[in-house]
Formats: structure tokens, C-alpha cells, sequence
């Protein structure tokens, strides 16, 4: 686990490279603080791997908000979500157990066979976080002009592609802390991903578009942890579904206004379910099983964080106010700009 605080520190520096210049330092921040919440309530079992684990998660979950959302905010959603990471952990050791004796026959028997493992932390961590990202999108809402008033979307330039890369490159090595032995397969898969993104978006656009294959390194890489097998024709195929989900998760979110500028809901929450699937394929496992231990905390992890937005909305504690958002969350929160030697033009 000493590599995990590089994947999270990957995942806050595409964020700041993927949203816009003159909120970049809000992004920080609010990274740094979902993070410490996470580590506060993971540090309450005094278990320091459980705290990283905690603190990841939480800042997964707000991946994508940086310039929306308050701290205020920030600090019940990634409470909410650091609470939920640890139940789901207790459920999964608890079905895991080679006999629930507490739950009914029938009911342990479909668990054993629907359940997966949480061998890689595919399910306490990232479907978790991809359920209460969408979840925490869709209650936030766009970003101040990603949509014209007649709904078409506008482009946004993202702060820094290069800074997003550096992040790509730091999850690479982070995720090794998940596990191991099955990196080999996430590497394949993340290096697949990214090349299908590359040709995908050439053919969808006429033009490569970086932004999207960062996208799709990081789905291929979650993918891959799914997987949980090292094969060569897997892996391959599920780097190229996950390329192709990546692009496509994305522009379906976009044409239903949700505004999702890292990809964070393909990533972590859609990339797993293509792992699974890839396992029905190959017949690595039944059809069928692991679907329920994917689609419970991603529903979970959704639940949460919608409820906790929409009492957020209600006393006024989640958004920024548009014209702060408009003219700068650093400027506005903080008084500077990350970067004040350079005039900031509305991006």
C-alpha cells in the first residue's frame, strides 16, 4: 500500500489538468481536503492502509467538482462516502465468510454466486467512487457556460494536458498498490485503452483528441484490475472496449448536461462492469457473477452522494455562486490565482 498515496495524487493532478486554468487552485484544494476527511474517518480503526483506502476513495468521489462545488460540501461528501467505503468493506468480508450462517439459505446461495470478491478494491473503491461521482455530478450540475442556451455544448480548454498526463503516469504506478500480480494485466489493458481512444477519436472527430485518451488510459487501467486475470487476448480486448467506453460514456453523459470534464464516471465507475464482462466472455467466470457486487456499491455510492447534494442544494451549501464560478473560484475563495503573473481570460 505505500504506493496508493501516488495513485491518489495522480487522480487530483488530472483533475487540475483537466478543468479550467483559474480554478486550478480550488481543484488543489478541494482534493487535499476530501482526502483528509477520508484519512480522518479511515484513521478512526487506527489502520493507516485503511485510511489511504478511506482517503482515496473520498477524493475519487469529488474528482470532477473542482471549480463547482464548496469545501463545505466536499467535507460532507467525502464524509458520507468514507462511511459507506467502510461498510461496504464489513459486507464483503461478510459474504465472503465461508458460511454466512446469519442470512437464509437461499439468499447465502445467491450471494456466493452473484458476489465477487473484493480482491483489488474494485468494489470499495472504485465502483464506489464512480457511483457517488455521477451521483454528485448530476445533483451539482453543469459547469457556468459548458452549455449554450439553446443546449449545445461548449468547449472548455482544459488548464493543462501535459499536468494531465503527469497524473495518468502516477495512477499507472499508484495502482500497483491494489494489487500486483494483476497490474501486469491493468498495464496492458491501460496502454490497449489508450491507443483505441486515439483511433477512436480520430475517426469520431477527424482529430486525435489527448483529452479523451487520458480517459481511456484510466478506464483501461480500472478495467484491467477487474479483469483480475493475466491474458494477453483479455487484456487486449479489454483495453479496446474500454477506449471505446471511454469516448462514448462521456459524450452520452454530455448530451443529457452532465458535465463530467475528467471522465471520472467511465473510469471508475463503468470500467469495472467492462472488466466483469470481459471475464463472461473469456469464461474466467459464469455469466452473471460479480454483476451484484458491481452494482451495489455503485448504486450505494450514487444514493449517497445524490442525497447528500440535494441537502447540500437545499441550504444553499453546494454550488458557488455563478458569478464566483464565472469569474474565478481562486480568486473569488482565496483572494490569489495560481498563477499571477499571467493575466486569467475566461477559458
Amino acid at each position: 500500500m505505500n504506493l496508493l498515496p501516488l495513485f491518489a495524487l495522480g487522480a487530483l493532478l488530472v483533475e487540475v489538468g483537466m478543468g479550467r486554468a483559474k480554478g486550478a487552485l480550488h481543484c488543489l484544494v478541494k482534493g487535499l481536503t476530501a482526502f483528509a476527511v477520508g484519512v480522518l474517518f479511515g484513521a478512526l480503526g487506527r489502520d493507516w492502509t485503511d485510511a489511504i483506502l478511506c482517503g482515496t476513495v473520498a477524493l475519487l468521489a469529488t474528482v470532477g467538482l473542482g471549480d463547482r462545488v464548496t469545501l463545505a460540501a466536499t467535507v460532507f461528501l467525502a464524509a458520507g462516502i468514507s462511511i459507506v467505503h467502510k461498510l461496504v468493506v464489513v459486507f464483503d468480508r461478510f459474504v465472503a465468510a465461508p458460511s454466512p450462517t446469519f442470512l437464509p439459505e437461499p439468499f447465502a446461495a445467491l450471494l456466493a454466486n452473484l458476489w465477487q470478491p473484493d480482491y483489488a478494491f474494485i468494489w470499495s473503491i472504485h465502483t464506489l467512487a464512480g457511483g457517488a461521482a455521477l451521483g454528485a455530478l448530476l445533483v451539482s450540475g453543469p459547469r457556468v457556460g459548458r452549455y449554450s442556451r439553446n443546449g449545445t455544448p461548449t468547449a472548455i480548454p482544459a488548464h493543462s494536458l501535459p499536468l494531465a498526463g503527469i497524473g495518468v503516469f502516477l495512477l499507472w504506478i499508484g495502482s500497483q498498490s491494489f494489487s500486483q500480480p494483476i497490474w501486469d494485466a491493468a498495464t496492458l489493458s491501460a496502454f490497449v485503452a489508450l491507443l483505441c481512444s486515439l483511433v477512436w477519436t480520430k475517426w469520431r472527430f477527424g482529430k486525435v483528441d489527448p483529452s479523451f485518451t487520458v480517459t481511456g488510459f484510466w478506464t483501461g487501467l480500472v478495467a484491467g484490475l477487474a479483469l483480475g486475470k493475466v491474458s494477453f487476448p483479455l487484456s487486449v480486448l479489454t483495453g479496446t472496449l474500454s477506449g471505446i467506453a471511454a469516448v462514448s460514456v462521456s459524450l452520452t453523459l454530455d448530451r443529457h448536461f452532465i458535465d463530467d470534464p475528467v471522465g471520472i464516471v467511465s473510469a471508475e465507475g463503468i470500467a469495472p462492469l467492462i472488466g466483469l464482462a470481459v471475464q463472461w466472455v473469456g469464461k474466467v467466470s459464469f455469466l452473471g457473477t460479480g454483476f451484484l457486487s458491481w452494482a451495489v456499491p455503485f448504486l450505494v455510492g450514487f444514493s449517497v452522494a445524490w442525497i447528500a447534494g440535494r441537502i447540500l442544494s437545499a441550504f444553499n451549501l453546494l454550488r458557488l455562486a455563478p458569478m464566483d464560478e464565472f469569474a474565478g473560484a481562486d480568486l473569488r475563495l482565496y483572494g490569489i490565482t495560481a498563477y499571477p503573473e499571467f493575466e486569467m481570460r475566461e477559458a
